[in-house]
């Protein structure tokens, strides 16, 4: 098989894999409680398993076709989720592949990860500010606070669990997902 069928075999693989870890939501108010209506779930991992492996580019389409296929089924009209999530997986995966491409000792992942975390932090706090606030109709002397006390301990928290798991599979998965690339 060549190069390209396998890396559109692996986008295609790692997408559906994404979409049925989407269906598995976590709620954190137990973590965060003005953040009880927000959930975790892993979706991403397998966009951020799939940019380490081919590329940046591949880990995006996989992240649209995720976000693409959970509309197909979702019942939220305004489509805040899906915005918000593929503005989340792609602020992390580029800081992620970026450092990451540079050397590839575990050390550099650790620094790739919390720069990611921070790039979603600040992604999804102007994201809320301007798109996904504003189509609920939160009014905009709320959506300042609202962002300070609830998306970005969210941010965090989901970032550094997200970090912890890629962390913690990645290196025994990365010998797999290698024989899609070469």
């Amino acid at each position: 098989m060549n190069k390209r069928v396998k890396m559109i075999a692996l986008i295609g693989i790692m997408s559906a894999f994404s979409f049925v870890l989407y269906a598995f939501e976590i709620s954190i108010g137990f973590i965060i409680p003005s953040a009880a209506f927000l959930k975790i779930d892993f979706s991403d991992i397998p966009v951020f398993l799939t940019a380490l492996s081919v590329g940046p580019w591949a880990g995006i389409l996989v992240a649209i076709f995720k976000n693409i296929f959970h509309i197909a089924i979702t019942k939220e009209p305004a489509l805040s989720g899906e915005i918000a999530n593929l503005f989340a997986s792609i602020a992390f995966l580029l800081p992620l592949c970026f450092f990451r491409k540079k050397n590839k000792n575990k050390l550099i992942l650790i620094l790739s990860i919390l720069i990611s975390i921070v790039s979603v932090t600040l992604t999804l706090a102007i994201v809320n500010y301007y798109i996904t606030l504003p189509i609920y109709g939160i009014e905009e002397s709320i959506r300042l606070p609202m962002i300070y006390t609830t998306f970005i301990p969210y941010n965090i928290v989901r970032g550094v669990i997200m970090g912890t798991v890629l962390y913690i599979i990645y290196p025994r998965l990365r010998n797999i997902l290698q024989k899609y690339v070469d």
